[in-house]
C-alpha cells in the first residue's frame, strides 16, 4: 500500500469521526499533524470528566478515554490489581494504565480494514464513545476508593458490579 493509500485511509477515517462531531454538536478540538482529536465529556463520577482521544490510522480508529487522577505510586499495584479485574469479562474495550505515571484510561479500537476497508460508521463511534464513558462511569468511583486506600480492589470490583 502506498503512502497515498494510508493518507487517503486516514482522511476517511477522519471524516467521518469530524461528521460524529457535527452531528452530536461536540465541542472538540480538531485533529492535529498527529492525526488526533479529542473531546471532554462529562461522567457521573467524583472525578466529573473524561478526555476522548480520537486517533485515526490507515486500518483503525482508535479512542482512548483518559481520566483526571493519576494514580499515585505507591498505591499503582492496588490499582493495577483494580483495572486487571474491572476488565476480566468485559466485552468492549479495556482498562489501561501506565505504571511509569499512574495515567488511567478506557481504550476502544475499531478496526477498518485493509483490502476491504470501511470507515467507521456514526453508529459505531457514538457506540465506542457510550460504551467507553459508561465503562468509567460504572467504575470510576470504586476506582477512586482504592486510589485512596478506602477498598481493596476486589472488593471495589465487586461493588461496581453488584447490580449487574
Amino acid at each position: 500500500m502506498s503512502d497515498l493509500e494510508k493518507r487517503d485511509k486516514t482522511a476517511t477515517i477522519r471524516a467521518a469521526v469530524e461528521n460524529f462531531f457535527e452531528v452530536d454538536s461536540v465541542k472538540h478540538e480538531p485533529f492535529d499533524e498527529r492525526d488526533v482529536a479529542s473531546a471532554v465529556y462529562s461522567v457521573d463520577t467524583k472525578f466529573g470528566h473524561a478526555t476522548v482521544f480520537f486517533r485515526a490510522y490507515n486500518d483503525k480508529l482508535v479512542l482512548r478515554m483518559i481520566i483526571p487522577l493519576n494514580a499515585d505510586e505507591k498505591e499503582r499495584s492496588k490499582v493495577a490489581e483494580f483495572l486487571l479485574r474491572a476488565n476480566y469479562g468485559l466485552k468492549v474495550g479495556c482498562f489501561d494504565f501506565d505504571f511509569d505515571d499512574g495515567e488511567i484510561s478506557y481504550r476502544i479500537a475499531l478496526y477498518c480494514g485493509e483490502d476491504e476497508f470501511a470507515a467507521p460508521t456514526y453508529e459505531q463511534i457514538d457506540f465506542a464513545v457510550v460504551v467507553g464513558l459508561l465503562m468509567i462511569e460504572k467504575y470510576g468511583d470504586a476506582l477512586v476508593k482504592v486510589m485512596f486506600g478506602l477498598l481493596e480492589p476486589q472488593e471495589a470490583v465487586e461493588s461496581a458490579e453488584q447490580n449487574d
